[in-house]
């Protein structure tokens, strides 16, 4: 039995649909999370599910679930990703897996009903609420509520730049639901590379076996307000001087680790300035530092290094560096079976399959700490991510609702990932 022609023919239609919500001129979008353009896409995805025939939950997140229900005492196996976009982001990352899930498991479930598959497991197809973390932090914000790794109660009053709160937004957006989740038996995830290695090397399908470590940091830069034109040069506290000699350490130090043989990754960014003006020197400066790395070890061991640097920063710049706020994500591994799972999949289709890691965050980490989780990867187009230019090729879209497709098809009729 192999639904998967369907189910590519109806995702073709419904993720042209999906793109041209709040797209804008030079081909991305803004849909960031509880915006208008993400709202109305989240409103659209609602009206797909129902009229697939699912069950629509909301919960206290503002997660969307569509429930396919064959049998009322038996878990559920998800599938999804997230609508959220970044600013002045792509159209794939997120939507796609979402769009997959839908018509995937629609597919599935004209064929329970027309007796062609006997499932061990329901089916539920998920939009995550703000896995970017673009307007609100932190990131995978819906799918750590699920797991428990956050409560409601602590991200309510996350606030966006313009002081909007997180919960202010959900509610007003009417995506606050109360209804519960459903019970998760397995969860699986397909989403653009958004890298170089499958397009390199001309591989159709990334089995993803876990995920790179990353220390992120907020972190204040405090100087002294003064007079651009009045203050000589010596007498400056100048903060944006010291978050430009951070940044320089911080690239610096990601050189250094590569000639060195070891592959580090570093980045300053959503920076903020007090006051705006053009005749006032920088008295305070709040940014948002990352460092990532294979291994937790190494993320660790460079953050520290970099930290160390500071004081030297201070010195040079007049200024006070502090680290308000650290989270460090563990590097995890994802369970073999469903790394085989997807493997076994890519050659029942007839295509080529690597295994990689993600330098990246997506749910389907978040959800491994609750549940036997899989993510598997598409080729991007020239490595474009968070980004207008993000683009995957027609085909390889296909492949990848395929290769769902099996996947679901196996794992509902073991019940999830042996």
């Amino acid at each position: 039995m192999n639904q998967s022609l369907s189910a590519t023919q109806r995702f073709s239609e419904l993720f042209a649909e999906s793109m041209a919500i709040g797209r804008k001129s030079n081909g991305g979008t803004d849909r960031m999370a509880l915006t208008p353009d993400d709202c109305a896409h989240r409103t659209w995805f609602a009206e797909q599910l129902l009229e697939a025939g699912s069950e629509v939950r909301i919960d206290a997140t503002g997660n969307i679930f569509g429930l396919f229900t064959w049998d009322d005492s038996a878990p559920y196996i998800l599938c999804g990703s997230h609508l959220d976009s970044q600013e002045n982001g792509g159209v794939y990352d997120g939507a796609y897996g979402v769009v997959a899930a839908l018509c995937a498991a629609r597919a599935i479930d004209e064929a329970v009903r027309a007796g062609a598959l006997t499932p061990a497991a329901n089916l539920a197809v998920v939009d995550w609420t703000n896995e970017e973390g673009a307007r609100f932090e932190p990131s995978l914000m819906g799918s750590r509520v699920f797991t428990g790794t956050l409560k409601l109660d602590d991200i309510e009053q996350a606030q966006d730049l313009d002081g909007v709160r997180f919960g202010d937004a959900l509610r007003e957006g009417g995506w606050q639901g109360n209804d519960e989740p459903p019970q998760a038996a397995a969860y699986f995830e397909l989403h653009v590379e958004q890298g170089p290695s499958l397009e390199a090397t001309g591989v159709n399908i990334g089995a993803v076996t876990g995920n790179w470590s990353a220390v992120k940091m907020d972190v204040r830069i405090l100087g002294e307000q003064s007079h651009t034109g009045s203050t000589p040069m010596h007498l400056r506290k100048d903060a944006l001087y010291g978050m430009a000699l951070l940044t320089v350490a911080a690239r610096e130090l990601a050189d250094d680790f590569t000639r060195r043989g070891i592959e580090l990754r570093t980045s300053v960014t959503k920076v903020r300035l007090f006051p705006h003006s053009p005749n006032i020197v920088t008295s305070k400066c709040q940014l948002h530092l990352e460092v990532r790395a294979e291994s937790e070890e190494v993320a660790r061991a460079a953050a520290d290094q970099l930290a160390a640097t500071f004081a030297g920063i201070e010195k040079q710049s007049g200024t006070t560096i502090e680290i308000t706020h650290t989270e460090v994500r563990q590097a995890m591994a994802f369970p073999e079976s469903g790394v085989s799972l997807i493997e076994r999949a890519a050659e029942t289709c007839g295509l080529t399959c690597m295994r990689t890691k993600t330098v990246c965050g997506h749910d389907a980490i978040a959800l491994a700490a609750a549940v036997p989780s899989a993510l598997m990867f598409v080729p991007s187009v020239g490595s474009s991510a968070h980004a207008p230019g993000e683009l995957t090729k027609p085909d390889d879209l296909a492949n990848g609702v395929r290769v769902l497709v099996e996947i679901l098809q196996t794992s509902l009729s073991q019940g999830g990932l042996a």
